[in-house]
């Protein structure tokens, strides 16, 4: 049985465990439940959202092959059918919430699609990533070819898409379609510290800086960067980012260093 679990690991870090064993395959009722559990976060007030599983050696392996044949096989599929999914896709996308996916093993197909989705990913040296659905005559279906593209160019998305063998946690990082590695079983911790940290900034600020790049690949150069100082303009005229600026000036001048004006740790 498909079944999700929600907690808050930090002040507006709110975390999401996929558990539907023994492979976390996607279908639209997992879908609905991790609908369900964004709008319970986005309802609290989170400010980013942690995605992983609770299945070990799995994040979401792929899509049902049962529930893709019977939707295929004995109908048309319906909109009933692509609902959750969709909204679930959108919403880790464009949403204002930070989305980190966490993958601790296997994400394929859809369970790599769903990555893909979110803003940031974090992933275990044994995890593996794989569009294998040429394998089967057919086409990645939740956005695949067209995330990968769009994350990293024609020439990566082909490699997987064509391909369909899976690459392992180090090569995706390589590639640029994972941004941490770190030791097996460790994902999700890292990706709540990261959350954490991202989570002490302000929300409208997250939220406005996501939707800058997020929403940079449908504009031409000369709006994008003309949408860039509007929205800069309007948040340096809140009250509360004026403080923060004229703060950050007063340590300059009593002899603080960038890393201290900031409020910046030193790696």
């Amino acid at each position: 049985m498909a079944d999700v679990h929600f907690s808050w690991p930090g002040d507006g870090v709110a975390q999401i465990l996929v558990d539907a064993p023994p492979f976390n395959f996607t279908t639209p009722a997992l879908f609905g439940e991790i609908e369900h559990a964004l709008a319970q976060a986005r309802d609290g007030g989170a400010r980013v959202v942690v995605l992983g599983s609770a299945v070990e050696g799995y994040f979401l392996a792929h899509g049902s092959l049962e529930n893709i044949a019977e939707i295929f096989g004995g109908r048309t599929a319906s909109a009933e059918d692509a609902g959750a999914t969709t909204r679930v896709l959108r919403e880790l996308d464009r949403g204002p919430m930070v989305a980190i996916a966490a993958i601790d093993g296997q994400a394929w197909g859809g369970g790599a699609e769903l990555s893909w989705s979110c803003d940031l990913r974090v992933a275990s040296r044994p995890a593996t990533f794989g569009q294998p659905e040429v394998m089967l005559g057919t086409t990645p279906g939740l956005g695949g070819a067209t995330k990968i593209a769009r994350l990293v160019g024609e020439a990566t998305a082909l490699r997987l898409v064509l391909d369909g063998r899976p690459i392992s946690a180090e090569e995706a990082y390589r590639m640029g379609l994972v941004h941490q590695v770190v030791d097996p079983g460790c994902a999700v911790e890292a990706a709540v510290e990261w959350a954490r940290w991202l989570a002490g900034r302000p929300p409208w600020a997250l939220a406005a800086c996501k939707e800058l790049v997020k929403g940079a690949r449908e504009l031409s150069l000369r709006d994008a960067l003309r949408r860039d100082l509007a929205t800069f303009a309007e948040y340096c005229s809140r009250p509360e980012v004026l403080a923060n600026i004229r703060n950050a000036q007063a340590r300059y001048a009593e002899g603080s260093d960038s890393y201290d004006a900031f409020g910046l740790p030193r790696e």
